[in-house]
């Protein structure tokens, strides 16, 4: 069985490697919006975001929430 301290610490540990992951994956997809963005629409790497036009780091991270749940399928 396991006790509160030990379930705190698992979930502290899985949020920090969750938080490193979104970090990585941001910066990497924060990389390739501006290229994207030269790209017609047809050729982009993931669909538009929304209706309105984001800025560039808000672009990044709503395209990083919608892939980064397919790294722990």
């Amino acid at each position: 069985m396991t006790t509160l301290t030990q379930t705190s610490a698992l979930w502290a540990q899985e949020r920090r490697q969750y938080r490193l992951i979104f970090a990585l994956t941001f910066a990497v997809i924060l990389v390739i919006a501006p290229l994207a963005r030269l790209l017609p629409l047809r050729l982009r790497p993931w669909p538009p975001v929304g209706d309105a036009r984001l800025s560039l780091i808000a672009e990044a991270r709503a395209v990083t929430q919608r892939v980064l749940p397919f790294a722990f399928l």
